[in-house]
């Protein structure tokens, strides 16, 4: 029926004689050579699908994988407030002290110092003028105790005394104010108001009635109460307007740096860390496939060094054809460290978070980019649900790995001569071995989930494919039919053109003949039909002979 239906449609091309035959063939056949590669590549890759030698290499790329990854999230492990606290182990007690020792905080200092002698000095938090025998103190508007607390500052690897000491921190207030704020924020200091006011004026009563029970003359009383009086006006004349505004210009300037110091810490730590990783991964893929191809070598049955060396240069080009991996992987371990960071005041409380984390979003990249890769978009609901099984296995396996080993480190730390580092990779030997073991057991286990999950998706792909084939088959015979088709209606087209012409070579040769019977003979001849072979003459036998004569020749 589709034989016909194709017929019928060559058949009611409008004009037949323009179209050209060649070109649709050699498009048919083109298509045809097509489908049959496509068939070969399936046909390929359903032996390939479920190999035993395929899946048992499982288990050996798994243990790789997982060692790689461990020494290269552990030489990655550590934060930015991890190294700051490694490189800086001063107590807070140390680092107050070294605020107020600081070159910056002396120079302004003596400033305010001599803007008070000079009667320009205003109280930053009273808007009062600070005479020139007022006690007059240079306060941290953010308190050297809270600069010091920051986990950020820690980030930005900014000193507390560097931040402290910024002029928009530095305020001049007078002395009872200051000793009254202490180290308390600004927002702390105002929130407590009313019953700090309320505590001081009852302390300055007692001190005013201890004042007038003791044995002092009336003008000490009276100095000494005054004194005491104008102390606590001093504290009462605190304006909270001007010491939120003091705080925020402080608060701003101060988180600018951090901020600044943050982003160029984070995204220097982040572009090494991605090195370290991507030079790990690259190493110990080299390694791996220089072993294998030792093995492949040994295995072979001729050994010659020119084998040798084809073997290493396989193991060579091997490793190059997978740079896009090294990259990938330094592209998830920059994400990976930025995104450990955001969480740093947490992370830095645990030792493998940021390995755990890092390994988390490589997850989550690889899950992520195997759903929207073009490739998979047709493929079947359950093998794409198993695919990202297989991630997520890889990434528990993997996270599994992160903690067994720290345990195995812990183990073997206490045997003796353990605790050597290694220079290139910062690690000591129960680092390395131990990782070595978790890599070994955790790789076994994820390989054997890795192989069911790998035989399931083979079973199903070997069904997909076989439908596959069966429709490529059909495309296959659909196209020979087709092709068959157009190569028949080219045959007939070409008789019915070699006919045509030889019918008109035939015409055109009676013409000719009669011309030249009349001129030989003077007889006219009649009515010829040559289509009907009637012809009216007195001479129709020697007509007919002449034309059997004509056809033989080919005319």
């Amino acid at each position: 029926m589709n034989t016909m239906n194709s017929k019928q449609n060559f058949q009611e091309i409008d004009n037949i004689e323009e179209f050209d035959f060649d070109a649709l063939e050699a498009q048919l056949e083109a298509k045809f050579e097509e489908e049959l590669s496509d068939y070969k590549i399936l046909e390929e890759e359903k032996e390939k699908i479920g190999n035993p030698e395929a899946l048992t290499q499982v288990i050996s790329d798994e243990i790789w994988k997982q060692f790689a990854n461990q020494i290269g999230l552990d030489i990655t492990n550590e934060t930015l407030i991890q190294k700051y606290d490694r490189e800086h182990p001063e107590t807070y007690a140390e680092v107050k002290d070294k605020v107020m020792q600081d070159k910056k905080y002396k120079e302004a200092n003596k400033k305010m110092k001599d803007k008070q002698q000079a009667g320009e000095l205003t109280d930053a938090y009273t808007g009062k003028n600070l005479g020139k025998n007022d006690k007059a103190n240079l306060d941290h508007v953010v308190s050297r105790k809270e600069i010091y607390n920051n986990p950020r500052r820690k980030q930005a690897n900014l000193s507390t005394e560097e931040l402290a000491n910024k002029d928009e921190n530095l305020q001049p207030t007078n002395e009872s104010l200051n000793k009254s704020k202490k180290e308390k924020s600004v927002d702390k200091y105002i929130e407590q108001r009313e019953e700090r006011e309320r505590s001081l004026k009852e302390q300055n009563e007692k001190a005013n009635k201890k004042i007038d029970e003791s044995n002092m003359s009336s003008a000490e009383k009276k100095a000494a109460k005054a004194k005491n009086n104008k102390h606590l006006q001093d504290k009462l004349d605190a304006d909270d307007e001007l010491m939120k505004e003091a705080d925020k210009k402080a608060r701003n300037a101060i988180n600018k740096d951090i901020a600044i110091g943050v982003t160029k810490q984070v995204s220097k730590k982040a572009s090494l860390d991605a090195l370290k990783q991507m030079s790990i991964e690259a190493l110990f893929t080299l390694l791996k496939e220089i072993m294998n191809g030792m093995v492949r070598f040994f295995k072979s049955q001729a050994k010659s060094f020119n084998s040798f060396l084809e073997e290493m240069k396989k193991a060579i080009r091997n490793f190059f054809n997978k740079i896009t991996s090294f990259l990938k992987t330094g592209a998830t371990s920059f994400v990976g460290t930025v995104v450990s960071e955001i969480f740093g005041p947490i992370v830095s409380l645990f030792k493998r978070l940021a390995s755990l984390i890092k390994q988390g979003v490589s997850t989550i990249w690889d899950a992520i980019k195997y759903l929207r890769d073009e490739k998979h978009k047709n493929e079947p609901f359950s093998i794409k649900v198993a695919q990202v099984g297989k991630i997520i296995v890889g990434g528990l396996v993997a996270g599994g790995a992160i903690l067994g080993g720290e345990i195995f480190e812990k183990a073997i730390s206490t045997i003796p001569g353990m605790q050597i580092t290694i220079p290139v990779l910062d690690l000591s030997l129960a680092n390395i071995i131990g990782y070595f073991f978790a890599s070994l057991l955790s790789g076994v286990v994820g390989a054997i989930v890795l192989n069911l999950i790998d035989k399931y998706i083979a079973k199903k792909r070997k069904s997909n494919i076989l439908k596959e084939q069966i429709n490529k088959n059909n495309k296959m015979l659909k196209q020979l039919e087709q092709l068959n088709l157009v190569q028949r209606m080219h045959n007939e087209h070409v008789k019915r053109n070699v006919a045509e012409s030889i019918g008109n070579r035939h015409k055109e040769a009676a013409v000719i003949i009669e011309d030249v019977v009349e001129k030989i003979t003077n007889y006219k001849i009649d009515e010829v039909d040559y289509n009907k072979k009637e012809v009216k003459s007195d001479n129709v036998e020697d007509i007919d002979e002449m034309d059997k004569m004509l056809k033989n020749l080919g005319m």
